[in-house]
């Protein structure tokens, strides 16, 4: 589930894009969310290619043993497909199959190598390419090894019956591997709760985001001129745009959502320290304090 503050946040940044944009509040319709949220699916898609890299090495972390007996099973059956022409059909097949899972084998070392060492930022598009290459194969084998199985299981000869048992062990790993490709589709366990956790929030994130946005930007006119009249020897114009963004969403939480006055002047804070730097905090605070006082006289001044 998103949080509040995960919300403002991304509401603060949409804000700023329109700041930036000079977009007109009365035609707030017209700014080009489609675009805006591209980039954003461009930025977050290194934390997101993470996530799925460790998912494909949680659903593949018994490849290489489910590799080495498949390769028992195939050196069993290749006398018996010498006097088979189904199982000569099978093994032909089977040994490509081997060869695209020693591939991958491969893949998966490597990566696993690299999310050791994960800190290095020039090892992330990597390992998402990596990661993708797993997947994809592993989706792409699922059907051809369904087919073999189909052909092992008209076989009545026990070597035939412990190569499609061995088959059937890799088909429950590329199956769960490709399922990652469709991660709204998942399984609700465990080893997949990051990766649902994050496609959920990316599909809620955008309505509400838009939504909170929209309405603190309709009224930037009425923030700027309640800045104009906080303000002292000072316009809202020569501020910095990301503190006055994080005081329009302030004020709207203040006047309009009627959050408690603590609340709003420690979350704008916080964004104010990751957004635009620790002297931003104080001055935020100070002007939203004022804002209470203004609309409040008799009350206290909220602590930070």
């Amino acid at each position: 589930m998103l949080t509040q503050r995960s919300i403002r946040k991304s509401s603060l940044l949409l804000i700023y894009a329109m700041e930036m944009q000079h977009t007109d509040p009365e035609k707030i319709r017209e700014f080009p969310l489609e675009s805006y949220w591209k980039l954003v699916d461009e930025h977050d898609s290194r934390r997101y290619e993470k996530i799925l890299a460790r998912a494909a090495l949680h659903e593949t972390r018994s490849l290489e043993e489910l590799l080495a007996t498949a390769r028992a099973r195939l050196e069993a059956i290749e006398k018996y497909a010498a006097w088979n022409n189904q199982a000569q059909v099978t093994l032909t097949r089977g040994r490509v199959l081997l060869d695209r899972l020693a591939d991958i084998v491969k893949s998966m070392r490597s990566l696993r190598r690299q999310m050791e060492d994960e800190a290095k930022e020039h090892t992330l598009p990597l390992i998402a390419e990596n990661s993708r290459k797993v997947i994809n194969a592993c989706e792409g084998l699922c059907l051809p090894i369904k087919r073999d199985l189909e052909e092992l299981e008209k076989e009545t000869h026990d070597t035939a019956a412990a190569w499609a048992g061995a088959l059937r062990r890799v088909l429950k790993m590329a199956e769960g591997c490709a399922a990652l490709n469709h991660p709204e589709q998942l399984e609700r366990r465990h080893e997949h709760a990051d990766l649902i956790r994050h496609v959920e929030n990316k599909r809620e994130r955008r309505p509400l985001t838009e939504e909170l946005a929209q309405a603190v930007y309709a009224r930037r006119g009425e923030w700027e001129q309640l800045l104009n009249k906080l303000l002292r020897n000072y316009v809202p114009a020569r501020m910095n745009a990301i503190d006055r963004c994080i005081l329009y969403l302030a004020l709207y939480d203040l006047m309009y959502r009627k959050l408690d006055p603590g609340i709003v002047i420690s979350e704008a804070c916080i964004l104010a320290d990751e957004y635009s730097g620790g002297k931003s905090a104080p001055f935020i605070h100070g002007i939203i304090a004022s804002a209470v006082m203004q609309s409040n006289p008799e009350s206290e001044q909220p602590d930070h």
